[in-house]
């Protein structure tokens, strides 16, 4: 998992790992804007949206997550999580859209997620920055990502360089193909449907 891919898998196959931080070493956070009170604070949103799952309530409920709470979770409690080389994430919400950049150490991916060899991406080196950005269009438990900004180390990257990255990055025994960026996915926690606004997200049960 890995380049741009590691955004992908991080907004949406990450997306239903089960609550960390309890054990995780308490760093003095060295981005502003992090915190341990928001990451702990999502970390106990998890735990109930989990409980709520396994004693598989119809009970109608919506739970916000916030820009702040998610950044500070994933930079914190869920960093050795990551993928492979990916840090410095930051997650924006707008109306029904979602950007995310971070870092990436090419070294560290390289061979994971290769570039077309013409492609100008398979002459860097180092940590890079990546940018993604989408719209997210969601119901009925669905959703899917009408991605039009990709952009590796101020390089914008087409869509279906992209698609092959993401293939290769994520062939898995649960993804044995890689995984399409335009097919419709689960929304994880059984969750029905996410209302983003500019700021936070809210997930409706």
């Amino acid at each position: 998992m890995s380049l741009a891919p590691a955004l992908l898998t991080l907004l949406f196959l990450a997306a239903d790992a089960p609550p960390r931080g309890a054990s995780v070493p308490r760093s003095v956070p060295t981005r502003p804007g992090l915190s341990w009170q928001e990451a702990d604070s999502l970390s106990r949103k998890l735990a109930v949206i989990e409980e709520r799952q396994k004693a598989q309530s119809r009970a109608r409920q919506t739970i916000q997550v916030t820009q702040g709470e998610l950044n500070s979770y994933l930079n914190l409690a869920y960093a050795d999580q990551l993928p492979r080389g990916l840090s410095n994430v930051d997650v924006r919400f707008g109306r029904e859209r979602i950007d995310a950049k971070g870092m990436l150490d090419i070294e560290q991916v390289r061979g994971v997620a290769t570039p077309p060899t013409w492609s100008p991406l398979s002459l860097l080196g180092g940590q890079v920055p990546v940018e993604i950005g989408g719209r997210l269009v969601n119901a009925d438990g669905f959703g899917t990502v009408e991605w039009d900004s990709v952009y590796v180390a101020s390089i914008r990257v087409p869509i279906s360089v992209l698609e092959q990255m993401v293939v290769s990055a994520t062939k898995s025994d649960k993804h044995p193909d890689g995984v399409d960026i335009h097919a419709p996915f689960r929304l994880p926690y059984s969750v029905n449907r996410v209302r983003v606004e500019p700021g936070k997200a809210v997930l409706e049960f």
